[in-house]
């Protein structure tokens, strides 16, 4: 590798499996037993994730509930909400944006981050990537395995190798011969065929596809996949990590499951969307001009908005916009379906002493 691409600092952050650790944060006594997600015991659809202690007893992804109930009957089976799966792949995007804005997420189950120092001010990739671990651990609970190299596939067996809840950092310099030794399956996105006419040739390691005469390996596994594993078992030829845009506006919403819930209960599920809509906002450096809510009913959608001076950008100042905007929609508080909280009109921040409203409205039932 060039001098330039061996001083990057790819953080891997491995969640993997992350709907079982989903599950598990939010009920702890999950730890340790084999979980499946996907479906009930005595239902049906597929399994979408596992956990090891299922792995171990022959249960994968993809398969039948009826299936992994058979090779697997002491599984604790987890039907699956992916709101809230979705709720926490974005607290967790705005863990990994808070540190910098390159950050890429492949799947919910893991993320791509470029701690490359830009400023003599900014901290150590080391230092780093342990406080994203940790912050993922304490405000979500959820185990996360990390890699640190100056390459993405590098990074991403590294994390492998941390399994479970460590760090690995492949100090640069080492990338080759770190790479050389790991099996040819860590080749990203390799087809299984790819994979077994590889190990036919004779070539079971990444150091062995990098080393390879060009065309031993064409005659192996064609033109051009063949220069391209030669590129990617050395760990050459990535794209960066791209910067992420600023977001032009951010919802976060709820559907309720009760529709009994009280007007305290109510207000204590906006204030969590609130925080999390500025959670998103944070990392950008933006304040929000606009806030509304949304009450939606079986007999249709209450909204009312607020633009304000000079915007909000701190949870604290959103659950009390929020609040008082939703006030008038609660009434009856029953019969609620789903909740809504807009951050919209983003721009920078203006230093200004007073936050007051401008051109409030309430919009009619929709």
């Amino acid at each position: 590798m060039k001098g330039k691409e061996r001083a990057r600092r790819i953080l891997h952050v491995d969640l993997d499996p992350f709907l079982v650790s989903v599950e598990r944060s939010l009920d702890p006594s999950l730890r340790g037993q084999p979980v499946i997600v996907g479906g009930l015991p005595d239902g049906s659809g597929m399994v979408a994730a596992v956990s090891a202690e299922a792995r171990e007893r022959g249960v994968r992804p993809g398969q039948s509930v009826a299936a992994a109930r058979r090779a697997c009957p002491e599984g604790v089976f987890r039907p699956g909400d992916f709101e809230v799966y979705a709720r926490f792949t974005e607290d967790v995007t705005a863990i990994l944006q808070s540190a910098t804005r390159r950050v890429e997420r492949p799947s919910a189950d893991e993320a791509y981050v470029d701690l490359t120092p830009e400023g003599a001010g900014e901290p150590a990739p080391v230092a780093a990537a342990e406080a994203i671990k940790d912050e993922i651990q304490r405000r979500l609970g959820l185990d996360a395995s990390l890699g640190l190299a100056s390459s993405r596939l590098a990074a991403r067996v590294a994390s492998s190798w941390a399994r479970p809840r460590g760090l690995l950092v492949v100090l640069p310099g080492y990338e080759s011969s770190f790479l050389a030794r790991q099996p040819v399956r860590f080749l990203p996105d390799l087809p299984a065929h790819l994979e077994t006419a590889l190990e036919k040739g004779g070539l079971t390691t990444l150091g062995d596809v990098a080393a390879a005469e060009p065309e031993a390996l064409e005659t192996l596994v064609g033109n051009p996949a063949a220069e391209r594993l030669r590129a990617a078992a050395r760990g050459d030829g990535e794209e960066p990590v791209p910067l992420t845009a600023p977001p032009a506006s951010i919802q976060e919403e709820t559907v309720l499951r009760d529709r009994r819930a009280d007007r305290e209960a109510l207000e204590s599920v906006l204030d969590g969307l609130a925080t999390r809509a500025c959670r998103r906002l944070r990392p950008f450096g933006l304040a929000a001009g606009t806030v509304s809510v949304e009450v939606r009913r079986a007999e249709g959608t209450l909204r009312r908005a607020e633009t304000l001076e000079p915007g909000v950008e701190d949870d604290e100042t959103a659950r009390v916009v929020v609040r008082a905007l939703v006030a008038p929609l609660l009434e009856p508080a029953t019969g609620v379906r789903a909740l809504a909280v807009r951050l919209a009109r983003l721009h920078r921040p203006r230093p200004q002493s007073s936050l007051f409203p401008r051109r409030p409205w309430l919009a009619r039932p929709g």
